[in-house]
């Protein structure tokens, strides 16, 4: 599933508000463990401006420990 939700992102990346939509699906599926990991690939992955939707939304949507 992580997989496939980092391809939807990648995918959706070019649209903000889809971007995040996708994005907060994706934390309804994933476990805490894929969650922290999709978490650090979208900060390697996207510029600040996308990644700063990611932050919102994890922020948002889970209790997570990240860093």
């Amino acid at each position: 599933m992580l997989e496939h939700q980092k391809s939807v992102l990648l995918g959706v990346a070019k649209y903000p508000e889809l971007f995040k939509k996708e994005l907060e699906k994706s934390l309804g599926w994933l476990n805490d463990s894929e969650a922290t990991t999709l978490y650090k690939w979208l900060s390697e992955e996207f510029d600040q401006t996308i990644f700063s939707i990611s932050q919102d939304v994890f922020g948002a949507k889970t209790s997570l420990k990240l860093s």
